[in-house]
């Protein structure tokens, strides 16, 4: 039996937080369940050859159908759904290989974040420790950052810039909040001295996405649905802006439902999770964007309620007669409390 929290437990936290904050969600197929719970990854499951070794594809399909049935994030939900989130077996060669494949299809607007996946028997569910794993990631990703392996173990970021046409304004400009972040499932196991179901995958593994990026995407899709066309061909500046609060309330729906979703499955006595009262900030026991931490200290993040107003801000002001849209210096690091 896995020692890890299921995960989104309990089930009827989960579908009441859905359904209040996340509609779209009411058709997610419900993990299957037995008598312990969702039924684990990594050991013991079915496919695993002589060597303990599964296939790169089982890997990659187990990831995919935990990302589709039981995967806590909202909007990463929505974006595998949508077919735009990239999802590739890794290694340390391909790494560079995997990240300029994204940096294209990004280019092509048809993906909006990736996973790399690394399929290491060392590293399957109850093989190891979290420390182990983050370690062994940050070795992984060395080819695309000079950051050294030991200091992305231990608290530092592991950022890219991409250069991309914002969704909303039509304009070239450079993102420089592309953050990869360590998941393994080491850190769904209470005894874990890193214990964090925040940074919980079925396998060892590294996701990489803007926020900046994945909101301009979610405001594009919205102008699609409700005004029929792109922001930047609406001339109704009014008609915009009233666009930019409705996305920005919707956005901060997505997220907080998130943030209460992991809530509902960790046990905060040991890893504190939660919203603000104010709902201006969500609290982790770890650092956001760090790559992986070797060391859990609590620290509180912007939710869209003031990233979004931040980004949206900047927007108007280009729509309003700013000569260029700069998307650079948006995202905010968290703060340790």
């Amino acid at each position: 039996m896995s020692s890890r929290t299921p995960p989104v437990d309990p089930s009827q936290v989960r579908q009441t937080l859905e359904l209040k904050y996340a509609p779209s969600l009411r058709e997610q197929p419900n993990p299957g369940t037995g008598p312990q719970g969702p039924a684990p990854y990594g050991k013991g499951g079915t496919g695993v050859g002589l060597n303990g070794r599964k296939t790169d594809a089982q890997t990659i399909e187990e990831t995919k159908t935990w990302m589709t049935r039981e995967l806590p994030c909202v909007a990463g939900r929505r974006e595998l759904n949508r077919g735009r989130y990239m999802v590739r077996s890794a290694t340390k060669a391909n790494v560079p290989e995997i990240f300029a494949d994204f940096k294209t299809q990004l280019e092509q607007g048809s993906v909006v974040a990736c996973l790399y996946v690394f399929n290491d028997p060392r590293y399957y569910e109850g093989s190891s420790q979290t420390s182990d794993v983050f370690h062994f990631l940050a070795e992984q990703m060395q080819g695309i950052t000079q950051v050294k392996a030991r200091d992305l173990a231990n608290g530092a970021a592991l950022t890219n810039s991409v250069e991309l046409r914002c969704p909303v304004t039509n304009q070239r400009t450079l993102y420089d909040d592309f953050e990869s972040i360590a998941f393994c499932p080491q850190s769904g196991v209470k005894s874990d001295m890193l214990y964090d179901p925040l940074m919980f995958a079925p396998f060892a593994s590294v996701n990489m996405s803007s926020d900046v990026y994945a909101f301009s995407k979610f405001v594009a899709d919205s102008a699609l649905s409700s005004i029929g066309k792109p922001v930047y061909e609406e001339t109704d500046t009014t008609r915009v802006s009233r666009l930019f609060s409705q996305c920005v309330a919707r956005w901060q729906r997505v997220a907080t439902t998130t943030i209460r979703n992991y809530e509902a499955m960790t046990d905060t006595a040991i890893c504190p999770v939660h919203v603000t009262d104010d709902e201006k900030y969500w609290i982790a026991f770890h650092k956001d964007p760090a790559f992986a931490e070797q060391k859990k200290e609590i620290h509180r993040h912007e939710l869209p309620v003031g990233y979004g107003t931040r980004i949206t801000d900047r927007w108007l002001r280009y729509f309003e007669g700013d000569t260029e849209f700069v998307a650079s210096g948006l995202a905010r690091d968290g703060e340790r409390v």
